[in-house]
């Protein structure tokens, strides 16, 4: 598994983020209410960063030296991939909610709005803090090559 390129997350996250905005922009003027953001979502998306650091901080420790506990080359593996989705969701996540404080912006003058604005940021930051997890386990997963093969010498 090659690891995130920061070009193509910030792709997916400008285009989330467009797609967010035009979207909200559409389900307004064909005069519907926004949907509410809520403070659960800010919760989830947090306690979901916490879990990739919690599953990647073993990891971690054992590619750094720390070979006490044997950690299994699946368990490593999943923990990569779990990684790899974090970063991927963090960034569509940030464009999305980015899109929607966009969405409120012109607004913030209405005490309703004002709140909604404070929730999107809050899941922006939230996001960026997935999308941070994502990356950092992403690279806390790599196995540094073997000393045969820094040397050149054969097994």
């Amino acid at each position: 598994m090659r690891p995130s390129r920061p070009g193509l997350l910030t792709g997916l996250g400008f285009l989330a983020a467009v797609l967010a905005w035009s979207g909200l922009q559409v389900w307004v003027s064909s005069g519907h209410a926004e949907p509410d953001l809520m403070w659960r979502t800010t919760l989830t998306i947090g306690l979901l960063a916490v879990a990739v650091f919690g599953v990647g901080w073993p990891v971690k420790q054992w590619v750094d030296g720390d070979k006490a506990r044997r950690i299994d080359a699946l368990r490593a593996a999943r923990t990569a991939a779990l990684a790899k989705a974090a970063s991927v969701a963090g960034a569509l996540l940030v464009g999305v909610f980015l899109g929607w404080t966009v969405h409120y912006l012109p607004t913030l003058h209405i005490a309703a709005r004002r709140s909604e604005t404070v929730v999107a940021v809050a899941d922006v930051v939230v996001s960026v803090l997935l999308l941070v997890a994502g990356l950092l386990v992403e690279r806390w997963c790599r196995v540094p090559p073997d000393e045969d093969e820094q040397t050149g010498a054969r097994a």
